[in-house]
């Protein structure tokens, strides 16, 4: 069931994991998902826990540009544009990594001119 988030504010996840949403919904998914939505944009997130300790760096791979960074967590970000129907939806994808955790993460929304909002959010995320 949808948690409604009326005057915006902090959510904790897991994993070490919260972020800041504005007014929204947001709900944990029966496939161990968390989503978050509100009238024109979408936030998914996949959390992964290792059992060994690892680095940010070793977690996000050789392969992937470091090319963001946040309270706790060092991360790689980029954007697509894909047709949904007769429409085009941007997506901006990130994966983030803290000591022995990686979330991926995904907003997606309609117009982009969005995509200071869907970087704000990605950016409000935290790791403890």
């Amino acid at each position: 069931m949808p948690t409604f988030l009326e005057s915006g504010g902090p959510v904790e996840l897991w994993g070490g994991w919260s972020l800041q949403l504005p007014p929204s919904y947001h709900q944990q998914n029966d496939d161990g998902s968390w989503s978050a939505w509100g009238a024109d944009w979408a936030m998914d997130i996949h959390i992964f826990e290792v059992a060994e300790p690892s680095t940010p760096e070793k977690l996000l791979g050789v392969d992937r540009p470091v090319n963001l960074a946040g309270h706790g967590w060092l991360g790689s970000a980029h954007v697509l544009a894909e047709s949904e129907g007769e429409r085009i939806v941007h997506r901006l994808a990130g994966t983030l990594a803290a000591s022995g955790t990686l979330m991926s993460c995904w907003v997606s929304y309609q117009k982009e001119a969005e995509r200071g909002f869907a970087e704000s959010l990605l950016l409000s995320v935290h790791h403890a």
